[in-house]
Protein backbone atom coordinates (compact mmCIF):
# COMPACT_ATOMS: atom_id res chain seq x y z
CA UNK A 1 0.00 0.00 0.00
CA UNK A 2 1.27 3.32 -0.96
CA UNK A 3 2.00 6.08 1.33
CA UNK A 4 -1.00 8.77 2.84
CA UNK A 5 0.78 12.16 2.92
CA UNK A 6 -1.76 14.45 5.60
CA UNK A 7 -1.11 18.60 5.63
CA UNK A 8 -2.64 20.35 8.65
CA UNK A 9 -0.80 23.29 10.07
CA UNK A 10 -3.28 22.15 13.28
CA UNK A 11 -0.42 19.94 15.53
CA UNK A 12 -2.99 18.23 17.67
CA UNK A 13 -5.51 17.05 14.39
CA UNK A 14 -2.23 16.32 12.39
CA UNK A 15 -1.69 13.76 15.54
CA UNK A 16 -4.93 12.93 15.81
CA UNK A 17 -5.42 11.95 11.71
CA UNK A 18 -2.08 10.33 12.15
CA UNK A 19 -2.67 8.00 14.94
CA UNK A 20 -6.59 7.09 13.41
CA UNK A 21 -4.80 6.10 9.79
CA UNK A 22 -1.90 4.31 11.61
CA UNK A 23 -3.82 1.99 13.81
CA UNK A 24 -6.03 1.01 10.74
CA UNK A 25 -2.77 -0.17 8.98
CA UNK A 26 -2.10 2.78 6.80
CA UNK A 27 1.73 3.85 6.34
CA UNK A 28 1.12 8.04 7.29
CA UNK A 29 3.68 10.80 6.25
CA UNK A 30 2.80 13.98 8.44
CA UNK A 31 3.06 17.69 7.35
CA UNK A 32 2.55 20.83 9.06
CA UNK A 33 2.77 23.12 6.49
CA UNK A 34 2.65 23.74 2.53
CA UNK A 35 6.04 24.40 1.71
CA UNK A 36 6.98 21.31 3.95
CA UNK A 37 4.39 18.99 1.94
CA UNK A 38 5.63 20.16 -1.42
CA UNK A 39 9.51 19.38 -1.03
CA UNK A 40 8.80 15.77 0.32
CA UNK A 41 6.83 15.62 -2.76
CA UNK A 42 9.04 16.91 -4.69
CA UNK A 43 11.62 14.42 -3.56
CA UNK A 44 9.02 11.09 -3.99
CA UNK A 45 11.08 9.81 -6.96
CA UNK A 46 9.10 6.54 -6.45
CA UNK A 47 5.30 8.18 -6.42
CA UNK A 48 5.08 6.12 -2.81
CA UNK A 49 2.39 9.10 -1.97
CA UNK A 50 -1.08 7.10 -2.67
CA UNK A 51 -3.23 10.01 -1.61
CA UNK A 52 -2.36 13.28 -0.33
CA UNK A 53 -5.05 15.03 2.62
CA UNK A 54 -4.78 18.54 2.61
CA UNK A 55 -6.45 21.14 5.42
CA UNK A 56 -8.46 23.77 3.58
CA UNK A 57 -11.68 25.52 3.46
CA UNK A 58 -14.60 24.12 1.28
CA UNK A 59 -14.54 26.60 -1.70
CA UNK A 60 -17.64 28.97 -1.16
CA UNK A 61 -17.91 28.82 2.54
CA UNK A 62 -15.86 29.13 5.78
CA UNK A 63 -15.70 25.78 6.45
CA UNK A 64 -12.49 23.88 7.11
CA UNK A 65 -12.06 20.81 5.85
CA UNK A 66 -9.62 17.72 4.22
CA UNK A 67 -9.30 18.19 0.79
CA UNK A 68 -8.26 14.82 -0.61
CA UNK A 69 -6.10 14.68 -4.25
CA UNK A 70 -4.03 12.35 -6.06
CA UNK A 71 -0.51 12.90 -6.04
CA UNK A 72 -0.68 12.71 -10.02
CA UNK A 73 -3.05 15.06 -10.45
CA UNK A 74 -1.24 17.83 -8.82
CA UNK A 75 -1.08 19.96 -11.74
CA UNK A 76 -4.52 19.95 -12.20
CA UNK A 77 -6.64 20.12 -9.54
CA UNK A 78 -10.45 19.91 -9.41
CA UNK A 79 -11.30 21.68 -5.99
CA UNK A 80 -15.33 21.47 -7.18
CA UNK A 81 -16.19 18.37 -6.64
CA UNK A 82 -17.89 18.21 -3.40
CA UNK A 83 -16.82 14.44 -3.08
CA UNK A 84 -13.10 15.13 -2.45
CA UNK A 85 -13.59 17.20 0.68
CA UNK A 86 -14.43 15.74 4.36
CA UNK A 87 -15.92 18.61 6.51
CA UNK A 88 -14.32 19.26 10.29
CA UNK A 89 -15.04 18.16 12.91
CA UNK A 90 -15.65 14.43 11.60
CA UNK A 91 -15.13 10.99 13.63
CA UNK A 92 -12.28 8.39 13.47
CA UNK A 93 -15.11 6.46 11.38
CA UNK A 94 -16.18 9.08 8.71
CA UNK A 95 -12.32 9.90 8.23
CA UNK A 96 -11.50 6.42 7.45
CA UNK A 97 -14.64 5.90 5.29
CA UNK A 98 -13.51 8.92 3.32
CA UNK A 99 -9.80 7.30 3.16
CA UNK A 100 -10.88 4.22 2.25
CA UNK A 101 -12.84 5.24 -0.42
CA UNK A 102 -10.45 7.68 -2.13
CA UNK A 103 -7.42 5.32 -2.06
CA UNK A 104 -9.59 2.61 -3.89
CA UNK A 105 -10.44 5.14 -6.81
Amino acid sequence: MKTIMVVDDETDILEQIKSCLESNEFEVIAADNNRSALEMIEEDKEDNFGLILIDTEIPGTDKSALFSMKPKSKKDIDTTKAEDFLQKPFTHEQLLDFVKSKVEQ
